[in-house]
């Protein structure tokens, strides 16, 4: 039923709950997973105004890669081809257009993020996400 399932962390405990799920789904469809990690430019900038801040940026994807390989170790032991991806940008618009570039047939992501906020209802980013995407979203 699903070809190709995306799983954007950003290293929170619901993240992780997302790519577990997700890991699960693409064992079970024998589908591709894709690992997203978005260096949210909302949060660290766009335009950094000094070289060090520029560096800042390049160590939080260097340490977002190591995240995401991780995760396709775990996938390549349970025999699931994956991809990984770090990207920056505002982290629902990236998703969004990695899933209609890479013709994403699900997304399974964490309910909440980084950012801890805990309120009754899904993080900002997974909200924005179930209401733009083209594809189901699987929040969990």
């Amino acid at each position: 039923m699903y070809q190709n399932i995306l799983v954007p962390t950003d290293g929170s405990e619901y993240a992780a709950r997302g790519v577990e799920h997700g890991l699960d789904l693409a064992e079970e469809h024998g589908a591709r997973l894709h690992v997203l990690f978005v260096v949210d430019e909302t949060v660290y900038g766009s335009t950094p105004a000094l070289s060090s801040y520029e560096a800042y940026l390049d160590e939080i994807a260097d340490e977002a890669e190591e995240l995401v390989d991780d995760t396709v170790e775990d996938a390549t032991e349970r025999g699931i081809d994956s991809t990984t991806s770090v990207l920056r940008g505002v982290p629902h618009e990236v998703i969004l257009e990695y899933a209609d570039q890479q013709e994403i047939d699900l997304i399974v992501m964490g309910k909440r993020g980084v950012t801890g906020i805990r309120a009754p209802h899904m993080g900002s980013v997974t909200d924005r996400v179930l209401r733009e995407a083209e594809v189901p979203v699987v929040p969990v």
